[in-house]
């Protein structure tokens, strides 16, 4: 029956009470993915694995309702369940104990759940991915996964997936660590649910989660000892390399990617070598002097960030032609170099959109020009006085969230290199957005001029 509302107690707190247990399997920061979900409705299953206390702002809502803080799936109306995959981080591990926090879902929180566990650990790369269909695309999309839910087509692929794992020959059988439980609703005294596997001795890779029939659980995690990780190739490669740059993720380690710099290139644009910020369209969140720290962005407010574009239009419209946004709308910053690049001395740009993920600019452009002596020119006016001065370096390329552009001239990927000096570089970012890092490398003047 329907909780009645003299029943009803604390609201949960936006904060997680302590845990008795130490090792999180299940956390995204250490690679656990969801490989698939029956129904992202109202919020998608990889909620589950934040780290983060899950929190909740009574008035939010969007399309698909109110904004809830964990994995909710619509009221079902067809037979059967809503269920979801996950692949634990790392090598997985051995299970110790399972917390489950219904934090925030009162009136919707599952009524009952069951986990079941697998080991998959003798698949290896992207083997412990793609075996589950359309895992591998919903782990590298970038799209939002809130408001989607799968055919009946992808269920069926996806359950006949679950029933035919077989490894070296050997047909793998789900099991349970948890069997169909009841879950309480989510206020602050009956949240949180934890469940102690003191037998439990064998390895698990990947869970399945079943909510029986439907409805929300804020947090999932499963605790326990990690599996030994061997040295290995990331699970599909991160680093891509086109004819304007390469991109390489912050969540890997791809510095094999990029070509040797020559005997004597030095970072130009460095604040230790006497590099700085010297004007902007706009700081409303960061100055142009973070960008050429010589430390890696702390967050985003070691960064240069500007504010929404005031005039962006009600719709975006992309340009057929570059594929880019239809859209002159921008912002930009000067750097002074720390020291004169030679002629044909830019060797290397590196545009870092570092803990930018959800305000990375659409796309950027790189300029270069060679000031003999700006000490009698104001910084504010760098700009205009010498707009008939600039060349491109970078001509306008797309960004991504969180990643390095590696931009090389020996992969020809930058511009006017032959017979130009560079004093100072204007990074043009559209429409708005925020940078972590900007650095140019290059042979430079044995002085560094600024310093004068």
């Amino acid at each position: 029956s329907h909780q009645n509302a003299n029943e009803r107690t604390t609201p949960a707190k936006n904060e997680s009470p302590p845990s008795p247990f130490t090792s999180h399997l299940s956390e995204l920061t250490i690679g656990a993915h969801v490989l698939f979900a029956t129904d992202d409705w109202f919020a998608a299953a990889e909620n589950l694995l934040h780290s983060t206390p899950p929190t909740f702002i009574p008035d939010l809502y969007c399309t698909e309702g109110k904004v809830m803080d964990g994995w909710e799936t619509r009221r079902r109306r067809l037979p059967g369940h809503d269920w979801c995959v996950i692949k634990l981080g790392g090598q997985g591990g051995i299970v110790q104990g399972i917390e489950i926090d219904t934090a925030h879902f009162t009136g919707n929180h599952v009524p009952e759940i069951s986990i079941q566990s697998i080991d998959l650990s003798a698949l290896k790369g992207t083997d412990s991915v793609s075996w589950m269909p359309g895992a591998l695309e919903r782990i590298v999309s970038s799209e939002e996964k809130r408001g989607i839910g799968a055919s009946l087509d992808q269920v069926a692929a996806a359950q006949k997936a679950c029933e035919g794992v077989v490894v070296g020959g050997e047909d793998k059988k789900w099991r349970y660590l948890l069997e169909q439980t009841e879950l309480k609703p989510g206020y602050e005294e009956t949240r949180m649910h934890r469940f102690y596997l003191e037998n439990e001795n064998k390895v698990t890779t990947h869970v399945r989660v079943n909510y029986h029939p439907d409805g929300g659980v804020a947090r999932l995690k499963v605790w326990g000892i990690p599996s030994p990780s061997s040295p290995k190739p990331p699970l599909y490669s991160p680093a891509q390399t086109s004819h304007e740059c390469t991109v390489v993720p912050h969540s890997c380690s791809a510095s094999h990617f990029f070509p040797v710099l020559p005997t004597g290139c030095m970072e130009l644009s460095s604040s230790t070598m006497g590099g700085r910020g010297v004007h902007c369209s706009d700081r409303h969140y960061g100055i142009p002097s973070n960008l050429i720290q010589h430390m890696p962005g702390r967050d985003m407010g070691d960064g240069w960030e500007t504010a929404r574009h005031p005039d962006r239009p009600s719709i975006w419209v992309k340009n057929e032609e570059t594929g880019l946004l239809d859209s002159n709308l921008m912002d930009f910053c000067i750097l002074k170099l720390g020291s004169v690049s030679k002629e044909g001395g830019v060797r290397r740009i590196v545009l870092d959109t570092r803990h930018f993920r959800g305000n990375y600019p659409e796309s950027a452009k790189v300029e270069g020009c060679y000031i003999v002596n700006d000490a009698h020119i104001p910084d504010h006016e760098i700009e205009e006085q010498y707009k008939e001065s600039w060349f491109t370096l970078i001509p306008r390329s797309r960004l991504g969230p969180d990643s390095l552009h590696v931009y090389d001239a020996d992969l020809d990927q930058i511009e006017s290199c032959e017979g130009r000096k560079v004093s100072h570089v204007k990074v043009t970012i559209y429409p708005d957005g925020g940078l972590s890092r900007v650095r140019v490398y290059g042979f430079g003047d044995d002085v560094c001029y600024s310093r004068l």
